[in-house]
């Protein structure tokens, strides 16, 4: 861009009033017996988050080479407080550990309904669970459903499906026509995680 232009003349911005003040007011060094304009910020420290002290270039230059958050905590506290830093405040919990404390359960209330009061249904496995009793993952289920089958399916059940549809999807039973490819795709991912997890 030129900056003779007859056009960059017209858009130039004038500073705003408020502008022109700020420049005009800066505070005087908050470091004691220092006259020199502080043009700079630097934190009060622990429990006075969101203040500030105001340091000319010189001051905030030794202010920080001395600063510490942490200085009049003991380890275990700092530790502490890192720790919960990095994992931001949220509570957290070991892995397995509380995995599953709303699909499950909602899962465990509807079996709990459909087995009575009693728990007298007869079929003695729960829906969502492996045969061997652990919750199933979400992984899991989602092969489960790609393969046409519900949660209360065995290894077998899997085995005996999974032959019948690549049987079916198979571009050579369907005379060379790969429009169930796709499908196809998801059927064999969907085995091969179930086998990798151990479900079958």
């Amino acid at each position: 861009m030129k900056l003779d232009s007859k056009y960059f003349d017209k858009i130039r911005v004038k500073p705003s009033a408020d502008k022109k003040k700020a420049a005009e007011t800066i505070p005087q060094c908050d470091w004691p017996d220092c006259p020199r304009p502080a043009r700079h910020k630097a934190p009060m420290g622990r429990g006075h988050e969101g203040k500030f002290y105001n340091y000319c270039t010189e001051h905030v230059q030794e202010y920080n080479k001395s600063y510490n958050y942490f200085s009049g905590m003991k380890d275990d506290e700092m530790q502490e407080f890192q720790k919960n830093a990095r994992l931001g405040e949220r509570p957290t919990w070991k892995l397995g550990q509380n995995a599953t404390p709303n699909a499950s359960s909602v899962r465990r209330r509807g079996a709990q309904m459909r087995a009575g009061p009693f728990g007298l249904n007869g079929t003695g496995k729960q829906p969502g669970r492996h045969p061997s009793g652990r919750a199933l993952r979400s992984t899991e289920l989602k092969a489960l459903q790609t393969l046409n089958l519900d949660d209360s399916a065995t290894p077998e059940q899997v085995k005996t499906q999974y032959k019948t549809l690549v049987k079916r999807l198979h571009p050579d039973a369907n005379g060379g026509s790969r429009a169930n490819e796709d499908t196809l795709k998801a059927v064999i991912q969907a085995y091969d995680h179930l086998r990798s997890s151990g479900f079958c």
